[in-house]
Order: structure tokens, then sequence, then C-alpha cells
């Protein structure tokens, strides 16, 4: 194997509890600084994983010597600001989803990424889920055209104050909410599958209005737990995708996918089942689930992009898209009315 590649982890929420790790475990990669706006946090993460250098100051992290790439796990309003300069300075880089804020912001993004030769990569990680990605492949060979998707997530993790720290996640002006959290991924699953969507519709709430600090102060909260969407694909079809984070009991993804030629369903025992028209289902599972096996995936994908020049995957366009609807969805919950994502070119 080539000399692994050395990254920096910007963010202290994902990228501690699981980027870091991840790549601490793999031998294609070797972590050497972290990065997270408090310095002393900063320096116990540093200390804890073993890093040489924790800091509060981006650009001393941008300068260690021999760097190659940084991993962006920061609050998607300065996803911009951080992948922008990892990538003047001609670092590859790794960025969370959604890629940024707006259309606006990840198409200048992309453009950094591109105007400076390095490789991008946007973390659409639960793709790689085994589940999703047989539903992937199921949907493809068999469902035909589309005549209804739907995705739903249902869990008690905000269902009180408590239940929950508050972080920039429940504050909607550094771009929190469940629908940047989870809702794009059920976005990038669809898009997958139907990838030309007409227009979308979409309402969201606050289900629980104030959550408690570390501190134990109650702070309002102004980002959506919970959210009930709608796609139109053009030529027939709808998709729906919806998310309650206050239940009082909670279960898995289902998901369910209907089309003219057949059906392919995941349910919430994580068993895919799947079957043309005439054939009973099948099913095959349990598959695994797991987040950070999903995000091994990513991060040797990113490996092999680098060193090998493979495609990136999930990859900067695949980014756009999901941005466009993602912006789209947001119009639409504001305005009330159906909305046309914008057209987005490779």
């Amino acid at each position: 194997m080539d000399e692994p590649i050395k990254i920096a982890i910007v963010g202290s929420g994902y990228g501690r509890k699981v980027a870091l790790p991840v790549y601490a475990k793999l031998a294609e990669f070797e972590p050497v600084a972290v990065w997270s706006r408090q310095p002393q946090r900063a320096r116990e993460l540093a200390e804890k994983a073993g890093i040489g250098l924790g800091t509060a100051d981006f650009d001393e992290l941008l300068s260690v010597p021999g760097l190659e790439a940084v991993h962006i796990a920061t609050p998607v309003t300065t996803h911009i600001q951080f992948a922008v300069a990892a990538a003047a300075r001609g670092l590859h880089v790794m960025c969370e989803k959604p890629l940024a804020d707006s259309l606006e912001d990840a198409r200048h993004i992309v453009a950094a990424i591109r105007t400076a030769g390095v490789v991008g990569v946007v973390n659409y990680g639960r793709r790689m889920q085994q589940t999703r990605q047989r539903v992937i492949e199921r949907a493809r060979e068999i469902v035909g055209r589309p005549r209804m998707a739907s995705v739903s997530l249902v869990s008690s993790d905000h269902a009180d104050p408590d239940s929950r720290p508050y972080t920039w996640v429940h504050d909607a002006r550094l771009g929190g909410g469940r629908l940047q959290g989870y809702g794009v991924h059920d976005l990038d699953l669809l898009l997958e599958i139907f990838p030309d969507v007409e227009a979308v519709a979409a309402a969201t709430e606050v289900g629980v209005p104030v959550r408690r600090t570390e501190d134990g102060e109650l702070w309002r909260v102004t980002a959506e737990d919970s959210y009930a969407l709608l796609l139109r694909f053009r030529g027939g079809g709808l998709g729906v995708v919806t998310l309650v984070a206050t239940a009082r009991h909670g279960r898995g993804d289902v998901i369910e996918i209907y089309g003219d030629e057949g059906t392919v369903q995941l349910d919430d025992d994580q068993r895919v089942w799947s079957g043309r028209t005439g054939e009973e289902l099948r099913s095959e599972g349990p598959l695994d689930g797991s987040s950070t096996e999903a995000f091994t995936r990513v991060a040797r994908n990113f490996w092999a992009a680098i060193r090998n020049g493979a495609a990136p995957e999930p990859s900067l366009e695949e980014g756009l898209r999901v941005q466009a609807v993602f912006d789209a969805l947001r119009t639409a919950d504001i305005e009330r009315r159906w909305v046309r994502p914008e057209p987005v070119t490779s």
C-alpha cells in the first residue's frame, strides 16, 4: 500500500464520534491534527486520540507538514469557509452533507476544489450502508418507472428537552435541523434511483421548542425536529420522505419503492424485500445498517480517488444534485407552495 494519507479533522461532533476513530483504524490514513473552535477542547481531543496537534487556529491546522487532506465536519453554514481555504492550499476535501447551506455556496465550494485540482467527496455515507446499497441495486433492477417511493424514520431521541443537549443542530441560523441531518440522506437515496425531480413541497415543525444546554440552561429551538417532504418525479410518480424525532416510541428506517414493474422494501428489521410483477416478495437479511461501516467505505473511496485516481464517490456532482432539491424544499416550506429545483449541470 502507498503511504497513508495525512488527514486533519475539522469539527468535534461527528468528526470526533465517527470520522476520527475510523481514520485512526484504517491503514490508508494517518490523522495528524484536529480542529475545534474551543482551543482547550481541541487539545483534549488531540491528546486523547494521540494526535500531534489540536488547535482552534485553522491556518495552523492547514500548515501541518505533509498534510494532504481535510475532513470538514462543522456546522453547515461554515462549510464554505473551511472547504475553500483547504482547497486553496492544495488539500483534498471530504465534506459533510449537505455540501453547504445553499446551492450558491455549494457551487462555490465545487468551483474552488476543481480550480485547485484536488479530490472532493461529500459524505452521503448512509448510501453506503449494506441495507441501502441493496435497496438501490434491487430498485434499479426491477422497479421500472416510479409510482410511489417513501422513506420514513421515527425516533424518540429528541422527545424531551433533556433527551439531547442543545447544539448547533438545534439552531436554524447555523443550518441545523433534522432535514440536514437525516433528510438529505433520504433524498440522496431516492435521487440515486429516480434522479429527475420535477417539483417539491414540504412542511417542517419544531415539536420540542426548548432544549437544555450542557450548563443546564433552556434555549429556544429554531431548527425542525419533524418534517414531511413530497417529491413529484418528472414523467410520473411521487416520493415521500418523513421523519419525527420526538416520538415516544421509535422504530428504524422503513423504505418502500413501488414501480410499474416491481417492488422493493426495507423493513425496520433491516430485511430487504423485493419482487417483480407476478412474483411473491422475497427477503434478504437482516443486512448490516451500521453507519460506522458505511463511513469506512466512504473513507476508502476517498483514499482510492486520491491515490489511484478512482472516481470520487459520493461525488461533488451528487452533492450539488441533492443541494438543489434541499434548497427547493426549504423554499417550499417557507412559501407553502410547489417549487421546481434549480437545474444542476456537471
